[in-house]
C-alpha cells in the first residue's frame, strides 16, 4: 500500500455533522457560480465559501472549516497542486476534490493530484451548451463525488478488513498512454492502477 493510499485511509468515511461543509476554489467566476450553484441544489450540502486561487483558500480554510474544498488545478498566485501540498501538511482528513480540463496537460496533472493526495477529480467540459446543461452535467457529476465520503460512518472494523484484504493483481504494463479525453470518465481506482504501473 502506497503512502498516499494510506493517507486516504486515515481520513476514512465519516458521517457529515448536518450538511456536508464545502469551499470552493476556482479562478473562473462562471465556474465558482455553477459548481456553487449545483452543490447548493442538494439539501444535504452547504457551501461555506468561494475563493479565486489557492493563497485565498487556505486563509479561507480555518474560518469556514470545511469537510471538502473542490480545487481548481490551473489558477494565479498558487495553482491547485501546490495548494493541495498545503492541505495534506496542514489538514490531512480534508477532503479534495479536483476540477481538471480534457487536455493532455490536464490529464499529467490529474495524476500527479491523485500522487499527492486528491481524492477524486470532475473533468470540466468543453465550453459551449447553454448554462442549464452545463448546471445539470455539473451536478450529475460533482455531486454524487462529494457526497460518496460522508453517507456511511465506516466503522474500525471495516477499516481492518479493508486493509488486510488482499487486493487482486490487475495487468496493466502493456496498456498504452492514453490521452485526457479517453480516462475522463474511469473510475477513480483504475486511475491509480494506470499511473502505478506507468511509474514502475
Amino acid at each position: 500500500m502506497t503512502g498516499v493510499e494510506n493517507q486516504r485511509l486515515v481520513r476514512g468515511t465519516k458521517a457529515a455533522n448536518g450538511k456536508i461543509r464545502v469551499l470552493v476554489v476556482d479562478d473562473s467566476l462562471v465556474i465558482r457560480h455553477l459548481v456553487s450553484q449545483a452543490l447548493k441544489e442538494d439539501p444535504d450540502i452547504e457551501v461555506v465559501g468561494s475563493e479565486a486561487n489557492g493563497k485565498l483558500a487556505l486563509d479561507r480554510i480555518p474560518l469556514v472549516n470545511p469537510d471538502l474544498v473542490t480545487l481548481d488545478i490551473e489558477m494565479p498566485q498558487m495553482d491547485g497542486l501546490e495548494t493541495l501540498k498545503h492541505i495534506r501538511k496542514l489538514y490531512p482528513r480534508l477532503r479534495v476534490v479536483m476540477f481538471s480540463t480534457l487536455t493532455s496537460r490536464g490529464a499529467s496533472a490529474t495524476f500527479e493530484a491523485l500522487s499527492l493526495g486528491a481524492d477524486d477529480y470532475v473533468a470540466k467540459a468543453a465550453n459551449g451548451g447553454s448554462l442549464d446543461r452545463s448546471l445539470a452535467a455539473l451536478r450529475d457529476e460533482l455531486v454524487p463525488k462529494v457526497k460518496q465520503f460522508f453517507s456511511l460512518a465506516q466503522t474500525t472494523a471495516s477499516v481492518t478488513a479493508e486493509v488486510s484484504t488482499p487486493q487482486p493483481k490487475v495487468e496493466v504494463l502493456r496498456l498504452p498512454l492514453f490521452g485526457a479525453a479517453s480516462f475522463a470518465h474511469w473510475p477513480l481506482d483504475r486511475l491509480r492502477v494506470v499511473r502505478r504501473h506507468s511509474l514502475s
